[in-house]
C-alpha cells in the first residue's frame, strides 16, 4: 500500500509532466514572424502618405508604386514592387515582401519612383530635364525610405523627398502682354544629378560633387484662367545672382530672370516665387515662400 507521502509525490510528478506537455504545446503553437507578410505603412513628413508632388500631402495616389528591398546581414533577401490601391488603402505586391527570420535585424529600403534602380549600398539619380507633363514631374520626385530593426507585426517606414521643388506663380493679363500666356518656362537646377551611398545600418547620404552642372528643366504648367503656375523638381545646391534662374517665352519674346540673392536649395524643401511684373525689358520675381511646406519636409519621426 502506498503511503500518503508517495501518493503526494506521484501527484506532483503528474502535474509537472502535464505542465511540461502544455508548455511544449504552447511553444509549438507560438506565432513566428519568419515567412510572414510584412504589414507596413510608408509615411512622408509625419503623414502616412506621399504627397502628390503638387498636392498638400494628404494621400498616396492610386497605383503609385514603390520598389522595396529587404535583407539581413546573413540573408541577401529580395526586392519587390508595391502598388497602392486607394479603394482599400492597401499595398499589393508583385513578389515576396516577408520577414526573413524572426530574430535578426532587417534592413528595408523603399524608393519612389519604382523604376529607379538601386543597390544595397548606392543609388544614382539623373535629373529629368523634361518635366513639362505632370507624369514626368512626379517621376522626377525622388522619395526614399529606410528602416532597420527586428521583425514586428506592424511597422511604419519614414520616407522623405530627396530633391527640391520650385513653383513659379503668375497671372494672365497682369502684365504688359494682356491675355497672353507664358510658354516654355524653364527653371535652373544647381546640379544635373546626384549619387547616394550608405554603409551598413545607415540611411542614404546624398553627394552632388560630381554633378555640379547647372541645368535648365522644362517645368510643368498647372492652374486655371486666373492664377497659374509652373513647377519643377531640381537637385539641391546653390545658385547665385549670376545664374539664369528662369527662362520663358511670352508673346513671342524670350525672357531671362536671375535671382536677387544667392539661394541654397535644400533637400526636401519647396520654394515658391511670383512673377510680379513682366515689361518689355524687365521682369520682377518676388519670393513667395521658401522652406518647409506640407509634405515637403525632412522629418523622419512620425
Amino acid at each position: 500500500m502506498k503511503t500518503i507521502k508517495q501518493r503526494i509525490s506521484y501527484a506532483v510528478m503528474g502535474l509537472m509532466a502535464m505542465g511540461f506537455t502544455a508548455c511544449t504545446q504552447n511553444e509549438d503553437m507560438a506565432p513566428t514572424l519568419k515567412g510572414q507578410e510584412i504589414n507596413a505603412t510608408f509615411s512622408v513628413g509625419g503623414m502616412k502618405t506621399r504627397v502628390n508632388t503638387l498636392g498638400d500631402g494628404k494621400n498616396w495616389e492610386d497605383k503609385d508604386k514603390l520598389k522595396v528591398s529587404i535583407f539581413t546581414d546573413s540573408d541577401p533577401g529580395s526586392t519587390t514592387v508595391l502598388s497602392f490601391n486607394s479603394a482599400t488603402n492597401e499595398w499589393s505586391r508583385t513578389g515576396s515582401f516577408r520577414w526573413l527570420d524572426e530574430s535578426d535585424r532587417h534592413t528595408i529600403l523603399a524608393v519612389y519612383p519604382s523604376d529607379m534602380d538601386f543597390w544595397k549600398e548606392n543609388l544614382q539619380y539623373d535629373l529629368q530635364t523634361d518635366q513639362s507633363s505632370e507624369g514626368n514631374l512626379k517621376n522626377a520626385d525622388l522619395i526614399t525610405g529606410y528602416w532597420y530593426d527586428r521583425p514586428r507585426f506592424d511597422l511604419s517606414i519614414p520616407m522623405k523627398h530627396r530633391m527640391s521643388l520650385v513653383t513659379i506663380f503668375y497671372k494672365i493679363g497682369a502684365y504688359d502682354h494682356p491675355n497672353k500666356d507664358i510658354s516654355n518656362l524653364r527653371i535652373c537646377s544647381p546640379c544635373n544629378g546626384a549619387s547616394f551611398s550608405r554603409r551598413s545600418n545607415t540611411d542614404w547620404i546624398m553627394d552632388t560633387s560630381n554633378y555640379k552642372e547647372p541645368t535648365l528643366v522644362y517645368a510643368c504648367q498647372t492652374g486655371d484662367d486666373g492664377e497659374k503656375s509652373f513647377s519643377a523638381i531640381i537637385v539641391p545646391g546653390s545658385l547665385d545672382t549670376s545664374a539664369d534662374f528662369l527662362k520663358f517665352t511670352l508673346d513671342g519674346q524670350d525672357y531671362t530672370v536671375k535671382l536677387k540673392q544667392k539661394t541654397d536649395f535644400l533637400e526636401g524643401h519647396r520654394y515658391t516665387y511670383s512673377l510680379k511684373k513682366i515689361g518689355r525689358d524687365k521682369v520682377e520675381l518676388a519670393v513667395r515662400n521658401q522652406g518647409v511646406l506640407p509634405g515637403w519636409e525632412n522629418e523622419e519621426e512620425l
